[in-house]
């Protein structure tokens, strides 16, 4: 068996790094649009404003945890090749 690239033995963490920032981007991106739309909105509308927080939260969490996912999925699939590559030698 070939040796895997150095590049794709790093992916599961480029991965991990990547559902970070998308999780402070999402909530980010959502929460100023949450503030600039209730800018212009009756402010009494704080039925509205939490649901939008929670579907903000929801959004950058559901999409961080897609990428956690794919890193661990791929941390799983090098240890498998690793541990097969062992036992071929």
């Amino acid at each position: 068996m070939t040796d895997l690239p150095q590049l794709l033995r790093r992916m599961p963490f480029i991965f991990y790094g990547i559902a970070a920032i998308l999780f402070v981007w999402n909530l980010g991106n959502q929460w100023m649009n949450i503030t600039t739309m209730m800018g212009f909105a009756d402010p009494t509308m704080q039925g509205v404003e939490a649901y939008q927080k929670s579907l903000a939260l929801y959004s950058a969490f559901t999409d961080s945890v897609y990428m956690l996912a794919n890193g661990t999925f791929l941390h799983v699939l090098i240890a498998i090749y690793d541990k097969m590559k062992g036992s071929a030698q």
